[in-house]
């Protein structure tokens, strides 16, 4: 029944992030030698009515301090949007109290060195969860994302685009072999697919775990460039057949002198359009350079694309022994 009230919430958030919004049963799948996650995940029930909820984990870090998150990313909050209409209702005194409640209990219970938290920042109005971090001494840092409508024509699509960007897909399929890998092609651990030095960096084994699974069970894939049979960028991407959302981009080689990132994201918006999805989100993507002669993330712009900017808000929050 639970499971259900989960559902639900998903289905009516207005952020929709495909990271969050799979099936939960997945994350008892989750093995790490590492880290031990137990999933302190809550929900808040208006009349029946699954109203808001917040994703997160409980895992000890290597020093046996007691940290929150969400299987080794950000925590994070989901609104149900046909329970609460308007964004001045989510701030009746009431409601906000009721909203803010279950983290003020899980800190004062669980005592946490460190929180984590990712507010999707809602109809452009911070999470209840953000204040009660924000007045635990929480630190704020904004997050830029970009959001595009997917489920309008390809040629509008395709003239939404900045005339550089245009410019730029247009030579990267000329020039390009691109291949989209999903399904049971796809391979988090053994292969190219996600061997590298800067993925190594930031995604623990729990990351791989879960992208893989999503993969093959039809819920992402990865798009790879390759210039003269040699590969020279990639980006990964998973989706709820509603939201794609762009989870890495990376340049491999510096071989070529100009950017090869936009005609990869082309044929990920098309590829996620064929999958049924109505919209495609940057998040807050990462973008790496594994060539001090390759072209600088800084190159690729996911605004160029069109569609509208969003902000994210990261909250951290360590505490110190009493």
């Amino acid at each position: 029944m639970l499971f259900g009230y989960w559902d639900k919430l998903y289905a009516n958030d207005p952020v929709q992030n495909p990271i969050y919004m799979q099936q939960r049963a997945d994350s008892l799948k989750i093995k790490d030698s590492a880290a031990q996650f137990t999933d302190r995940s809550f929900l808040v029930m208006a009349a029946e009515e699954p109203v808001f909820g917040c994703s997160l984990t409980l895992h000890f870090d290597q020093q046996r301090r007691k940290c929150i998150g969400y299987f080794g990313r950000e925590a994070s909050s989901h609104i149900n949007q046909s329970s609460i209409q308007a964004p001045t209702t989510i701030f009746d005194e009431k409601l906000f109290g009721l909203l803010q409640a279950p983290i003020g209990q899980l800190i004062e219970e669980i005592q946490p060195h460190s929180i984590e938290y990712l507010d999707p920042v809602c109809w452009r109005v911070m999470s209840p969860m953000t204040q009660v971090l924000l007045n635990h001494g929480g630190r704020p840092v904004p997050q830029r994302s970009q959001l595009i409508d997917i489920s309008i024509a390809e040629r509008e699509l395709h003239r939404n685009m900045s005339k550089s960007c245009r410019g730029m897909v247009e030579w990267g399929r000329r020039h390009l072999d691109i291949e989209i890998v999903h399904g049971d092609c796809f391979d988090a651990s053994t292969n190219e697919h996600f061997v590298s030095s800067n993925l190594e960096k930031v995604f623990t084994e729990n990351n791989k775990f879960i992208y893989e699974s999503l993969v093959k069970r039809g819920n992402g894939f990865l798009v790879q460039g390759r210039y003269r049979n040699e590969l020279v960028a990639r980006s990964l991407f998973v989706h709820n057949n509603k939201t794609s959302h762009q989870v890495f981009a990376e340049n491999k080689s510096g071989s070529l002198d100009r950017p090869v990132l936009h005609a990869l994201i082309w044929e990920a918006i098309l590829h996620s359009k064929r999958a049924s999805c109505s919209q495609f989100d940057f998040g807050s993507i990462a973008i790496w350079a594994s060539s001090k002669n390759s072209v600088k993330p800084d190159d690729f712009n996911a605004s160029s694309f069109g569609g509208e900017r969003h902000v994210q808000l990261r909250i951290t929050l360590k505490r110190t022994a009493d």
